[in-house]
């Protein structure tokens, strides 16, 4: 556990190890036998357990049973759909309604200022770090060329998701600063306003970027590759973790998301048949949002915490936090070896 005590986690490492990683960790340690209490019984005592993650239009759940990930889970899962990005998500987690939820990293940096009791579990970084799955977006007749053009430009700036600092680091390159524009904060609805000339600039990411620049009417004014950490995070309810049979089913959980992305991006043609219905979209915009930017898992190490660290400390800067945070208390490791584990299987680096 980053920054926190490492001797409850090092007692605990071997019972969240899914059943298909147990053979690869005995055999990473030397090949001991099992002991009482690992990752086979486990497994088996988990059958009352009910894990409630937060998904975002069923980007996860779908991958997952695509995959045939969750084909033999030893507990049940309760999915539950969030619009309006991580922020409602953490809503739901700090009124104990949801367990487990997906999000980017700038909810989290939010949410640990404003002591909400939430934790980073599981971090999945861009494959390519040439590549962005968020961006700032106009139309391709808007005068505004380049960040320096955005002076008196509206922008959406959905607070407390990652759009907000790519909003904020394209003032900085443009050496604006927020009182040069006009900010426009919309959790619901912000598509629509662009549609309509509302909002000259939009931040979007994920397949609705790649449903947007497939219709030909719009262009990429500036990127997150680069300036965004590229990552999105698996974030716990603090109640969950301390929850034996929640913690245990929270890292079976993390290595079957694992595998399942991993067969999502090796498996683009079939990964089409999930985007298509999950996003009512045809095969060309399909295989653009699978395109637009692969993710894996990967363990949390100081390469996810300092930027982290960096975001948090750009806010703080910026005045947006009243005070600069630690945010090393945020993360915790203990799932690293199930991500290791399945990450030893990828060809090439990890």
């Amino acid at each position: 556990m980053i920054g926190r005590p490492t001797g409850r986690r090092s007692r605990r490492l071997l019972v969240v190890v899914p059943l298909a990683l147990a053979g690869l960790l005995a055999a990473a340690c030397g090949g001991s036998d099992p002991a009482p209490g690992t990752a086979a019984a486990a497994a088996n005592d988990l059958s009352g357990v009910t894990l409630r993650f937060g998904d975002q239009i069923n980007g996860v759940r779908s991958v997952l049973e695509a995959s045939g990930e969750l084909d033999d889970a030893p507990y049940k899962i309760e999915w539950s759909q969030f619009q309006g990005g991580g922020p409602t998500v953490i809503a739901a987690q700090t009124g104990g309604d949801v367990d487990l939820g997906v999000m980017g990293e700038t909810p989290v940096v939010f949410a640990q200022a404003a002591h909400s009791p939430v934790t980073v579990v599981g971090a999945a970084r861009i494959v390519d770090p040439a590549k962005s799955n968020f961006a700032l977006v106009v139309k391709k007749d808007s005068p505004i060329r380049s960040v320096a053009d955005l002076r008196g430009a509206t922008i959406l700036n959905s607070q407390g998701t990652v759009s907000q600092y790519l909003v904020a680091k394209a003032l900085e390159k443009g050496g604006l600063t927020t009182d040069d524009v006009k900010l426009v904060n919309l959790q619901q609805g912000a598509q629509a306003a662009y549609d309509r000339g509302d909002i000259d600039v939009i931040a979007s990411g994920g397949p609705p970027l790649a449903m947007t620049l497939a219709r030909g009417t719009d262009r990429v004014l500036m990127t997150g590759a680069g300036v965004l950490p590229g990552v999105n995070y698996l974030v716990a309810r603090n109640g969950a973790l301390s929850d034996p049979g929640l913690s245990d089913a929270i890292g079976d959980f993390l290595g079957r998301l694992t595998r399942a992305q991993d067969w999502y991006n090796a498996h683009p043609d079939a990964a089409i048949a999930i985007v298509k219905p999950t996003y009512k979209v045809d095969d060309t915009v399909a295989r653009a949002i699978i395109d637009l930017a692969p993710l894996h898992y990967v363990p949390i190490d100081r390469t996810v915490t300092d930027t982290h660290q960096r975001e948090a400390d750009f806010f703080a800067d910026q005045g947006v936090l009243k005070a600069k945070i630690d945010t090393s208390t945020v993360f915790d490791d203990r799932y690293n070896p199930i991500v290791n584990a399945v990450a030893q299987g990828r060809p090439g680096p990890s």
